[in-house]
């Protein structure tokens, strides 16, 4: 009897063993693990936050996540653009021109108060001749003291008069024909403007042996993508010693101090070319170039190449690339790019260009 216990013991304990053997090695080759398999390929196989569609980089946001991040879009507009060469010019100090119109206005009063001294002593003169022949009523030396008075008085007034031609023709060597017409007009609404710096002056430069005509209108940017009208005044009296060229004078409502260095944009042609404009708030810039988001679809965003010799007030124009309609994100689109080139699992850390 004990026999047969400790047979039928010795089997069982061999069954387990065979069965702890058996779960063992289930666990190592991975039997017990295909639901969090399923789930890894699963996950690997889902729509990826970064993609390359035909060349382009698409990232891929949910909804909840643009309305969290702020992502805004806005259509393009369709635009006409204008061929343009690129000149430089600065911001001119008017106080040179506000001394010329107080100067010349000091001249002239003086120039009015020595004809006036002269009037009147000429008037003397001729009184005591006119009594001196009418039998002798005043003396030869009352006479000739009235004749001395009047030639000094002459030749003063003469003198003035040379003095303040002399100002104004150095003003017309300075400023030339208009700013001294402006200046020197005590209704000047031009100059009025210039004064209460409603309006600036700007000397620019166009490049030597260019044949452009002077535009009457023109565009002017400082340290901002931003441009301001300016309107053509004359030629420039005066040439801007580190710029060699055709210098011309432009007067602009643009807030900028005296001294700022502008480019100015001058159109070279009536003709003009469509295309879109691209709105400031839509680039973003990324290895030296400036990019748009265009919306491909409800989650979706392709990063596009905006052509940067192009630049408009405000952004830049694209005659190819993007169509007029589509959406392209005005807000948040450095969000996107941040979203872009943030690592994803199993992927190199950066993805700068300069990692490559």
């Amino acid at each position: 009897m004990n026999a047969g216990r400790n047979a039928r013991g010795t089997i069982a304990a061999i069954l387990l063993l065979g069965l702890a053997a058996v779960v063992v090695w289930l666990y190592a080759s991975g039997r017990f693990d295909t639901g969090a398999r399923k789930t890894d390929t699963a996950a690997a196989t889902g729509p990826q936050r970064v993609s390359v569609v035909n060349g382009v980089t698409v990232v891929t946001l949910g909804t909840a996540t643009q309305a969290q991040s702020g992502i805004r879009t806005e259509p393009l507009s369709s635009s006409d653009y204008r061929t343009e060469m690129t000149a430089y010019g600065t911001v001119l100090d008017l106080q040179p021109l506000i001394d010329f119109r107080a100067r010349y206005g000091t001249a002239m009063a003086d120039a009015e108060a020595t004809r006036a001294a002269a009037a009147a002593s000429g008037q003397e003169s001729e009184r005591n001749r006119v009594l001196y022949e009418d039998n002798q009523n005043v003396s030869l030396k009352a006479y000739q003291a009235a004749q001395a008075t009047f030639r000094a008085d002459q030749a003063k007034a003469e003198a003035v008069a040379r003095n303040a031609q002399n100002v104004r023709s150095a003003g017309l060597q300075q400023f030339g024909e208009t700013l001294v017409r402006w200046a020197l007009d005590p209704h000047s609404p031009e100059f009025a403007r210039l004064s209460s710096r409603q309006e600036t002056l700007l000397r620019v430069t166009l490049p030597l042996g260019d044949s452009l005509t002077a535009p009457p209108r023109i565009e002017v940017a400082s340290n901002t993508s931003q441009r301001f009208p300016a309107y053509l005044v004359s030629p420039s009296a005066q040439s801007d010693p580190a710029v060699q060229g055709n210098a011309l004078i432009y007067r602009t409502a643009a807030p900028l101090a005296v001294g700022t260095n502008v480019i100015a944009y001058l159109p070279t042609s009536s003709q003009t070319t469509q295309g879109v404009a691209i709105p400031a708030n839509a680039i973003v810039w990324y290895g030296g170039q400036p990019w748009s988001y265009v919306q491909m679809g409800a989650n979706r965003f392709g990063r596009y190449p905006v052509p940067e010799q192009f630049p408009m007030n405000g952004g830049f124009f694209a005659k190819r690339g993007f169509k007029p309609g589509e959406r392209v994100v005005t807000s948040g689109a450095q969000l996107l790019l941040s979203e872009e080139l943030r690592p994803q699992a199993g992927s190199s850390a950066c993805k700068d260009p300069e990692c490559d």
